[in-house]
């Protein structure tokens, strides 16, 4: 897919609001509870999944009410339980509009990132070219390119 060159970069302002916006996102008053999980602990530590959810749904919302005899308060209480699912659904809807906007920086970023290497390689070209011609400093720029780039850049014969 072809892009239009990008050929920008963040202004000063620019860049300070993001960085206010990630910092009011990780103020404590505004996030009252925060874990920092281990790559063990994400993959152990039971969750809601889709397939789960609606468990976990009825069970705060209509058997434990229902049936309060059930709740012993060995896991917490019914309170506690019905706090943990509404904090559950109200993270899941930041975490889904902050995907969203990662999605776009990424997408972002790699377009910026595959124009600098379509020009880097389109310098590497040049500067083999130059060096044929025992253009000064070709050479260094070429072997300095090389490494990455010797196989992926087919010289243009003409």
């Amino acid at each position: 897919m072809p892009f239009n060159k990008i050929n920008t970069t963040l202004t000063g302002a620019q860049t300070a609001a993001l960085q206010a916006a990630i910092d009011a996102l990780q103020n404590a008053a505004n996030l009252p509870v925060k874990f920092n999980l281990t790559k063990t602990e994400r993959s152990t530590l039971q969750n809601l999944s889709n397939e789960r959810y609606p468990f976990a749904q009825r069970s705060v919302q209509i058997h434990a009410p229902n049936y309060p005899q059930l709740v012993t308060g060995n896991a917490g209480t019914l309170a506690e339980a019905a706090n943990d699912f509404n904090f559950f659904n109200q993270m899941q809807t930041f975490i889904n509009q902050l995907e969203k906007v990662i999605e776009i920086y990424r997408d972002t970023q790699q377009v910026a990132g595959s124009e600098c290497y379509t020009w880097m390689r389109e310098l590497y070209r040049n500067a083999k070219a130059a060096a044929e011609n025992n253009v000064p400093g070709s050479d260094s720029v070429a072997d300095d390119l090389a490494p990455l780039l010797k196989d992926r850049v087919t010289m243009v014969q003409w």
